[in-house]
């Protein structure tokens, strides 16, 4: 599925994929969903899950924050 439809079907979740192509920049434009949620947890515990070897990514669809604004990101195991 490509990125855009995904990010349409997804609105403001995030989301945990298969990377099937990718640009010559090497971003994700053709992926397969492997599950997505708003909680990002959600998807981050799926994302232990993942094979080892499999070629993923991880995407927030909603919007990016506005300038002069910052975001962070806290892991806990």
């Amino acid at each position: 599925m490509k990125t855009d439809k995904v990010k349409e079907m997804y609105k403001d979740e995030w989301v945990l994929a298969e990377v099937i192509k990718e640009d010559e920049l090497g971003q994700p434009i053709e992926v397969e969903v492997i599950t997505h949620s708003k909680n990002r947890d959600v998807v981050y515990d799926e994302l232990e899950r993942v094979e080892a070897g499999k070629h993923v990514c991880t995407f927030y669809t909603g919007e990016m924050p506005k300038k002069g604004y910052a975001v962070a990101f806290l892991w806990v195991e």
